[in-house]
Formats: structure tokens, C-alpha cells, sequence
């Protein structure tokens, strides 16, 4: 079986005429913005473009988008960016990556005879490198892969499994994989939903999340074991975010496991309550 590995541009307009469209309330205001900073008419810039008077009205006004050749010739008549010109200053950037809005590049794995998705695994040696190489198709295909026809998986979604480790998610134990779906708008996770996150400084978490991404450009990660506390991750450090599907454990429940989670306790706690009561009545029965 063959299989190749492709990456997917999101929020590209290079490859998304959609990225213009999303974008295009920001191309019209700044067009026209940067025209009157040099003090040039709608003339003198169509003329220094090569292209009518009229048309170049019709993007400042957003009734049309123009090419991306076009953008390119602006971008250099106003010495700065092209991402600059379409998504507008540099701090309007900074907190679009933070909001999980910015430019992202996604690494798959294909089969080449079905045009399929397969699932990459992400075994826990390799996690450390991920935050580095989720990007590079060449570091990518070096993880092993396989197919998950299941009808519970969207067939047109994005998935990958991650090993963790540690206690700090238990019940679910140390060395378990989680299959997870590709989150794309970051403004969807929240509401204490476990997921992977994968981050520049810590790597892959899996955690639960509260989402504070509007307010304080943050993702707030709760554990599901008490003696772990709360922490927050800047926006503009998540690389990645995957919600968390199912999980995989070769480490199968014991017999007392398998109770109810009160029961274990419930039951050394009457054990307890008999022995004190036996001791009570020796006491009574020798005074």
C-alpha cells in the first residue's frame, strides 16, 4: 500500500479564494487607508497599477476582490505585506494568531489507492519533537499510520491519535492513546471538553479546556485529577487543537475497578465502622 502525505493550507488565501472573502471587510478600509497615507488619488493609484479608476473603486468599496497578482502589485506600491494589506496591522495579526485565526499549515496522511485519510500516530518519544515537525511532511511521514473505517468517524474530518502519559487525566491511565479530531475555529472548544493541545513551549497536553480566547486571549487547562491545578496557555502559543473522540488503553480494569468508583471505598469504610464496633463491645464486656 502506498501511502503519501500532503499538507493543507487553512486559512490561506493563497490556496482559498474563501480566506478573501473572510477577509474582505479589512481589504476595502485598509486599500483605502493606505491610498491616503501616500495622499494619492483613486487615479494615481489605478495608474501606478495599470488597472481603471473604476475597478480599483470597486475593491475599495468590496464589490469586487482582486487577483491575488493584483494584491501583490499593491502590497509592493505600499511597501509593506500582502498580509499586512488583507488582514491589516501587525497587532491585528498578533491577535488573530491568538484567537487561532491566523495562517495554519496541516500535515495528512493519504492512501493512495482509496484518496483516503489515515490516522497518524503520535507515539509519546515522538511528542516531544511534534510541536516542531507537525508541519514538515518529511518528519510526519516517519510516524506509523493506519486506516479507521468506523461509522462513528466523520469520513470527511481530520484524525490522529496521541499517546500520553502521566496521571494527571486518570481514570484514563498513563500510556493510552487518544483519537482526536482536527479542531479548525478555536473559538468552538471550551465548555471543560477534553482535548490535545499542542503548544511551542509545552508540547502535546491532553487536557480539558475553558475557553478564554475572546476575553483574555487564552486557553485555561483543567485536569481531571483534583491534585492537579488549573493553568493558562497564551493563544499565540497553541500550534495545534485536536478534540478528543475515544481512547485507546492496553491497561484493562481490575475486578474492583470495574464497581462503581464508590464502592471500593464504601466497603473499607464498613469494614472499618465493624472492627470499631467489635472493639467497643470488648471494652464494655471487660469494664
Amino acid at each position: 500500500m502506498m501511502v503519501f502525505f500532503v499538507q493543507r493550507a487553512l486559512g490561506s488565501f493563497y490556496e482559498h479564494c474563501s480566506y478573501l472573502r473572510r477577509m474582505q471587510s479589512k481589504l476595502p478600509e485598509n486599500l483605502k487607508a493606505y491610498r491616503k497615507e501616500k495622499g494619492w488619488t483613486q487615479q494615481a493609484l489605478a495608474d501606478r497599477l495599470g488597472l481603471t479608476r473604476p475597478t480599483l473603486g470597486a475593491y475599495e468599496e468590496g464589490r469586487s476582490e482582486p487577483k491575488l497578482s493584483v494584491l501583490i502589485d499593491m502590497a509592493s506600491c505600499f511597501g509593506t505585506s500582502v498580509d499586512a494589506l488583507v488582514r491589516g496591522s501587525e497587532e491585528a495579526q498578533t491577535e488573530e494568531r491568538a484567537r487561532g485565526e491566523g495562517l495554519r499549515i496541516l500535515t495528512v496522511s493519504v492512501d493512495a489507492a482509496s484518496d483516503r485519510e489515515r490516522v497518524v500516530v503520535v507515539p509519546v518519544k515522538a511528542a516531544a519533537g511534534y510541536a516542531h515537525g507537525y508541519g514538515d511532511p518529511s518528519w510526519v511521514s516517519q510516524l506509523p499510520t493506519f486506516g479507521l473505517p468506523l461509522k462513528e468517524l466523520a469520513p470527511d474530518a481530520t484524525y490522529r491519535m496521541f499517546q500520553i502519559e502521566g496521571d494527571s487525566m486518570l481514570p484514563i491511565p498513563s500510556g493510552s492513546y487518544i483519537l482526536c479530531q482536527y479542531v479548525e475555529d478555536w473559538m468552538s472548544v471550551g465548555g471543560h471538553r477534553p482535548h490535545v493541545i499542542v503548544t511551542q513551549n509545552d508540547g502535546v497536553v491532553f487536557k480539558r479546556i475553558e475557553n478564554d480566547l475572546p476575553g483574555g486571549s487564552r486557553l485555561v487547562l483543567h485536569s481531571d485529577n483534583p491534585a492537579f491545578a488549573p493553568y493558562a496557555i497564551a493563544g499565540d502559543d497553541v500550534v495545534e487543537v485536536w478534540r478528543a473522540a475515544a481512547y485507546l488503553s492496553f491497561e484493562l480494569p481490575s475486578a474492583l475497578d470495574g464497581q462503581p468508583a464508590s464502592a471500593a471505598s464504601v466497603r473499607s469504610a464498613l469494614d472499618t465502622l465493624r472492627g470499631e464496633i467489635h472493639a467497643l463491645k470488648n471494652n464494655e464486656a471487660s469494664s
